[in-house]
């Protein structure tokens, strides 16, 4: 059956009847079909709160990839373990006294593996070390690869990041890691049409990286066509730019992987104390352990868990999500975890006893807190234990709600369409995936009309005999059948 009739059919089902199976036999149908066409669906609606009871079930306990829903459950453990208010606090140690601005030892920083470490807060720890009377370290600059260390790379797109990438979202990790992994770069247009346009690292170039800048300027109104990729190799990386940037444009931020994000951490903290006017004498380098005889000197905190987990799930950012991973399972008394796919099964092992509580079932499989791993499973019903289990977290509750966007104040346009009840009056995590299959997961809170909150997940896979389906088109379709939920009086339970 084509897209189109698909959709039409789905509309007139949306539209038929208003008693009492009004929302939920439209849904059952749609997702019946979508079935037939040889996909993997499993949805679930319910009502919260006093009296909440299921709306609307198709398949709900059936586990498919839920991609980037993945990070509800790594949100939703950070804030049981640490609180909404939680910081990453960096350690700055020193080995020796400071007499007359010159630090006589080693100028050490302890990064405890904050996945939201970036320029600004480097600098001001620069600033607060001038503020200080820091003028010399006579000894090396160490950065201490405490919390997590550095993983071996166990995820096929950031083992494919170590040696080249043209994105952002498969960065390799590191508990000393800045700026999300990335390299950080602007791009401005040149005075006049056929300039070449002005690419340069921000804030300054990190390390041993060449720029092959092949930008150029366009006439005024013709926008910005722009793509940068990477070039690892042990020596250092090649950042390549290209594209066209219109006469009068405003500077565009680029990012992508850095294929070694040790390297770059150590670069930016040393040039961000140049640029303070701090010397440093010794060689700066990584170290697994603070030196003997480290003293505290002052301590940076970085931003709240709450924060974090906006930026997380607001903007389905993938290195906060493992990395967060990684750092929880340092937090539990099960044995040290050292890669990626040991931390989140540890994470679902912890998480388990609580979904099931809530009626998750069968047992949810991660590999990845990110969602990038297609191994990864839960089902609907995985998902909705997981919200109703947080709504009934009257302490950090506010803070997981407040991280999942309505529609319209999503960053993904995808998300953005649709009519005044979807973009308003619900409240959205998504999750995609292309490889091995398509996949479209969209999950979270919605405003009832009486005015409590229900939640809803849906999950749609592709399969072997239908591996892609357009995200367009089947966001169309998924939101013809939510939004009736959040515009009439609840139907009765239907199921499939």
């Amino acid at each position: 059956m084509r897209w189109s009739r698909l959709c039409a059919s789905v509309m007139l089902f949306a539209m038929a009847g208003s008693g009492p199976h009004a929302s939920a036999e439209p849904m059952r149908a749609a997702l019946k079909r979508l079935s037939r066409e040889g996909l993997r669906v499993s949805a679930e609606v319910v009502s919260l709160g006093p009296g909440g009871h299921v709306l609307a079930h198709f398949h709900a306990r059936r586990a498919l990839t839920p991609a980037s829903l993945s990070k509800l459950y790594v949100a939703q453990e950070a804030l049981n373990r640490m609180g909404a208010r939680y910081r990453f606090t960096l350690r700055i140690e020193t080995t020796g006294p400071l007499v007359d601005g010159v630090l006589r030892g080693a100028l050490v920083v302890i990064d405890p593996g904050d996945p939201a470490l970036v320029n600004d807060r480097i600098e001001r720890v620069a600033r607060r070390a001038r503020v200080l009377g820091l003028r010399k370290v006579e000894g090396p600059l160490l950065l201490v690869l405490d919390g997590f260390g550095r993983p071996p790379c166990r995820l096929k797109d950031r083992c494919r990041a170590e040696a080249t990438s043209h994105h952002a979202y498969n960065a390799p990790l590191s508990s000393i890691a800045v700026n999300y992994g990335t390299y950080d770069l602007v791009a401005a247009p040149g005075p006049l049409r056929g300039a070449p346009a002005r690419v340069a690292f921000d804030p300054f170039q990190p390390g041993p990286v060449a720029l092959d800048n092949r930008v150029t300027t366009s006439a005024p109104g013709t926008g910005a066509s722009l793509s940068v990729s990477q070039q690892g190799s042990p020596a250092g990386a090649t950042v390549s730019v290209r594209g066209s940037l219109a006469a009068g444009h405003p500077p565009v931020p680029l990012y992508v992987a850095s294929p070694h994000p040790d390297q770059t951490a150590l670069a930016i903290w040393s040039g961000t104390l140049k640029r303070r006017g701090i010397v440093i004498s010794g060689v700066a380098r990584i170290a697994k352990r603070p030196p003997q005889g480290a003293q505290l000197w002052f301590k940076s905190r970085g931003v709240t868990l709450e924060t974090l987990l906006d930026r997380m799930l607001a903007f389905s950012n993938n290195f906060i999500a493992d990395e967060l991973t990684l750092d929880l399972a340092r937090t539990t008394r099960q044995p040290r975890a050292e890669t990626l796919p040991e931390a989140s099964r540890a994470l679902a092992r912890t998480l388990w006893p609580t979904l099931e509580h809530f009626g998750a079932t069968p047992r949810i499989v991660l590999r990845s807190g990110s969602g990038l791993s297609p191994e990864n499973r839960s089902s609907a019903r995985d998902l909705i234990a997981l919200l109703r289990a947080s709504f009934q977290d009257t302490r950090d509750f506010p803070a997981f709600w407040a991280a999942l966007p309505p529609p319209a104040e999503s960053p993904f346009a995808f998300l953005r369409r649709g009519q005044r009840l979807w973009r308003e009056r619900f409240y959205v995590k998504s999750g995609t995936l292309n490889e091995p299959f398509a996949v479209l997961g969209l999950a979270g809170y919605f405003r009832r009309p009486g005015g409590g909150l229900g939640a809803f997940a849906v999950l749609v896979n592709g399969s072997p005999g239908h591996p892609d389906f357009a995200v367009g088109s089947m966001m169309r379709t998924l939101r013809r059948v939510l939004v009736p939920f959040a515009s009439g009086s609840d139907p009765q339970t239907t199921s499939k």
